[in-house]
């Protein structure tokens, strides 16, 4: 954060405490401590973290005396001294605010809003906008944009009786919102650890759940006609956690995390209120979060996202900039992601020379992102079926008797490296439509991490009427 030259002359640091400047400068900057004369011993400055979000640094040690520069959380200042509740600091910038000030800056803060040791996100907890400033990212933003109160009059029971649909909703300025917009705009790094969580290692046959729905007293599906085996599995092209993300398992945030891209959130449009479909016309709920109302995401480098086919082809995109939905629009029907998941890439993907050109209609099982590169060469497949069926009920005049509807359950294998061990296993399950009892699938997608299989996504059909 700026500070003015003059506002730095007016709290530039006391000669007694030159020597405690000369190791917090050094350390701050990375530029040697300054060659000076012996001076009288004093006590060297302490580093210490900021516990809260957003932090006021004070001229004097009292609570109402003037503000000269507020920090985040995790902002390094060097302690001078403590007394009576208060502790001197010297602050030298933030990274995150901006470039570092020209001196070391003098000031007051509390001493319970400090601590030896830099704040975690399990720390951070539930406090949004702490979890934020400890980790920036796109989702942590939104979760913060969420968090920050809001005036009587921006709440919805009143924006229902002061706002039409799409009319546009008008948010105060805070000077932390705006810092963190900042930040995120410059983009940020993430740490795949913080984004990717896959639990604990499971077997993914016991995810294998045939629905079970009686109509009129017809039995609804049939067992299957063999029990599905696995794969066998050793460590293989997966070693660790980091080492790949699936797009049906994480959003933008840990695709960028894992392929080491600089992410960043780009606003294009303020908040409007608007209803849910097939409701209204009373607004519902308000777009974005806080003063975002709609926002772009861009990557740096651009992220590679591969595709693998039932045949073994290995298709190729990159995607530098997408639209972000932060819509707040309730799910209507369809198939659709129940947890996290990126959309398959539209027309903001362009294609990656040397890799297979896949028509709109291939049948894609997985895509994936990966810190190097995945090569060209075809991957092995293999799929297992397991059949099963269902009774569909007369239905005139399109089925004048009950017919059985035959189909399977499918195990597909994926190994990227040929060595006969699979990476990623895709199994779809069907189950009868809710209205013309046709097969609707679950996908679920499992990944080989060093000989165990984790769970990376389930995507679930819809019969939308």
């Amino acid at each position: 954060m700026s500070t003015t030259s003059k506002a730095q002359q007016r709290f530039r640091v006391p000669a007694a405490f030159a020597v405690a400047i000369a190791a917090a400068v050094a350390a701050l900057t990375g530029i040697s401590a300054w060659a000076q004369a012996p001076a009288p011993a004093v006590a060297p400055a302490k580093q210490r973290y900021v516990q809260g979000s957003w932090v006021n640094l004070r001229e004097s040690a009292q609570s109402q005396a003037r503000i000269v520069a507020q920090v985040p959380a995790n902002t390094v200042l060097q302690q001078l001294t403590e007394r009576d509740g208060w502790c001197a600091v010297l602050y030298a910038g933030d990274a995150r605010l901006g470039t570092p000030l020209a001196e070391p800056l003098q000031a007051h803060i509390a001493c319970n809003l400090l601590a030896d040791q830099p704040l975690t996100l399990a720390q951070a907890g539930k406090d949004a906008a702490r979890a934020f400033w400890v980790a920036p990212s796109p989702n942590r933003l939104r979760a913060y944009g969420n968090a920050l109160p809001r005036p009587p009059a921006l709440q919805l029971p009143a924006l229902v009786k002061s706002h039409a649909h799409e009319m546009p909703v008008q948010y105060p300025t805070r000077a932390e919102w705006e810092a963190a917009k900042k930040l995120m705009r410059a983009g940020v790094v993430l740490r795949p650890e913080q984004e990717i969580d896959r639990d604990r290692p499971v077997n993914p046959l016991d995810d294998l759940k045939l629905a079970t729905r009686a109509v009129d007293h017809i039995p609804a599906v049939a067992p299957l006609a063999a029990k599905p085996t696995l794969p066998a599995i050793a460590p293989s092209y997966f070693r660790s956690h980091t080492s790949v993300a699936l797009l049906h398992e994480t959003d933008a945030d840990g695709l960028a995390a894992v392929a080491g891209a600089r992410i960043s959130v780009i606003p294009t449009g303020a908040p409007v209120g608007r209803f849910n479909r097939h409701n209204g016309p009373e607004i519902e709920y308000i777009t974005g979060f806080w003063d975002v109302g709609s926002a772009d995401q861009a990557f740096a480098p651009a992220l590679t996202l591969y595709a693998i086919t039932h045949q073994g082809l290995v298709g190729a995109h990159t995607v530098r900039q997408r639209y972000w939905d932060i819509s707040n629009e309730d799910h209507y029907c369809g198939g659709h992601y129940p947890g996290r998941g990126f959309n398959d890439p539209g027309e903001e993907a362009q294609p990656v020379r040397g890799y297979a050109k896949l028509s709109d209609s291939a049948e894609v099982l997985t895509r994936l992102v990966l810190p190097g590169k995945l090569p060209p060469d075809a991957v092995k497949v293999k799929t297992r079926r397991y059949a099963t069926s269902w009774m569909q009920p007369a239905d005139p005049p399109i089925r004048d008797k009950p017919q059985r509807k035959n189909t399977a359950v499918l195990v597909h294998e994926i190994d990227l490296d040929r060595d006969g061990i699979a990476d990623i296993l895709r199994i779809d399950t069907p189950s009868p439509g809710g209205m013309s009892f046709e097969p609707i699938f679950e996908w679920r997608w499992y990944l080989n991490i060093g000989g165990q299989w984790f769970r990376a996504g389930v995507w679930v059909d819809e019969e939308c009427t």
